[in-house]
């Protein structure tokens, strides 16, 4: 594959990385971290020059996995609130060793051959930063100056997050072989250690963490006192959505915090429509006709089921977004967080709910709440039920590509309820 970047720009995204005063010359380029006891390091042009023909050799496969005849590389994520494995990668790699059919795995930080890759990849994307979340760079170089590293070296550790399976073979593999190799071993270290690794296929699911960071207070410094008490549930819901990696929690956690106010939101607009039908200067108690017609608007919204009344979901959720939720904010929203989204919205439906394609600038905002719903509520019932009969499913892992460009627009719809909901501390 090549690299799109030239080796200057390459060397630049990395000092944009690294928040480095940088200073390239002909041969090498020279960081310097002024805020941090002067800490310095370069990288040789000459190196990041065979590192680019190294890549030549290797095919590109899912966004994310480099493959030649006998290497193989790909981004690994760990799921659960404790990464063993990345706390233990920062020292020492995990090697094991089947000399049996000549395959060896190598599950450590990724290598620089990988780095530069995404390097150059993010800034094709987007923001060269979101690779990174904000963290304390004087703890990372004093890290770094205890371990005496350098170079590239350096760049690692500001990628904490970025770990890779690396698989070499003594005989020619192909890329469908090298996806056995990879899932067996994913299984076996799942197997054994209870912890789940998982192949992490797409870019989206690496830059969006550090896409939100740029739009909110990072530093802990700048953040003031809460003035508002918010629904303890909806926190919750809202806590395990941001504390894990994995889309389909997110998709679901976000959505109970909508799903929490179904019930009442429904029920005030049923309440609403009934007041206003007997107010109405044609109602008449009197007349059967006039009951009926009430009765049969009721009975369209509600129904009785095993002594419980149930209602329209889809409906509910219509409401939901109609009461507590602002287009505009939410287009503002997007828009910082990754500005492709909402014309991938407008002329994309969701690829494995069949979830519908929605142009949030619609000028009637009754189509748009009523588009998102749809959207929202097929995608949810595809993720939730996954009979073998349901031709609209989500598998785990293979869809997360298109899942993870529905969260966005879920998590900011349910940070508007959350903030709508809550009350002005007194």
């Amino acid at each position: 594959m090549e690299l799109l970047g030239t080796n200057e720009e390459i060397l630049s995204w990395i000092g944009e990385l690294t928040r480095a005063s940088t200073d390239i010359d002909e041969t090498r380029a020279r960081y310097s971290f002024d805020r941090h006891d002067n800490f310095e390091t370069s990288i040789e042009i000459e190196q990041l020059e065979t590192l680019r023909l190294e890549l030549k050799e290797f095919n590109l496969i899912e966004e994310t996995s480099l493959v030649s005849t006998f290497e193989y590389e790909t981004l690994i994520r760990e799921e659960g609130g404790f990464y063993p494995f990345r706390i233990r990668n920062r020292s020492a790699p995990m090697i094991l060793e089947d000399s049996e059919n000549g395959i060896e795995y190598r599950l450590s930080r990724a290598s620089n051959r990988y780095l530069v890759f995404l390097i150059d990849k993010a800034s094709e994307l987007g923001n060269v930063r979101s690779l990174s979340r904000p963290m304390p760079i004087g703890r990372i170089l004093e890290n770094c100056t205890d371990e005496g590293l350098v170079g590239l070296d350096v760049v690692n550790h500001f990628l904490p997050r970025c770990m890779t399976l690396q698989i070499k073979s003594k005989k020619r593999l192909t890329h469908t072989d090298y996806e056995k190799y990879t899932s067996a071993f994913l299984f076996n270290i799942s197997y054994n250690t209870d912890f789940a690794l998982v192949q992490q296929r797409n870019f989206d699911e690496i830059l969006r963490a550090g896409r939100i960071t740029r739009t909110r207070r990072a530093n802990i410094e700048d953040l003031d006192a809460p003035r508002r008490h918010y629904i303890p549930d909806l926190i919750h819901h809202y806590q395990l959505a941001v504390g894990t990696d994995n889309p389909m929690l997110e998709f679901i956690s976000y959505y109970h915090i909508l799903e929490y106010f179904f019930e009442s939101v429904f029920q005030d607009d049923l309440i609403e429509s009934v007041r206003t039908k007997i107010t109405h200067v044609d109602f008449s108690y009197k007349r059967k006709n006039d009951i009926s017609a009430l009765i049969k608007q009721i009975s369209k919204s509600v129904q009785l089921r095993s002594e419980n009344v149930t209602f329209s979901e889809q409906e509910a959720l219509r409401l939901t977004i109609k009461k507590y939720c602002n287009i505009q904010l939410l287009i503002e929203s997007l828009s910082d967080y990754d500005s492709s989204l909402l014309e991938y919205y407008k002329n994309n439906t969701v690829n494995f709910s069949a979830g519908d394609s929605i142009d949030l600038t619609t000028a009637d905002e009754n189509i748009v709440f009523k588009k998102l719903a749809m959207r929202i509520y097929k995608t949810r019932n595809a993720v939730v039920h996954s009979k073998d009969s349901d031709k609209r499913r989500y598998t785990p892992f293979r869809d997360d590509k298109h899942l993870v460009k529905e969260v966005p627009l879920l998590r900011f719809i349910a940070e508007q309820i959350i903030f709508e909901s809550s009350n002005i501390v007194s």
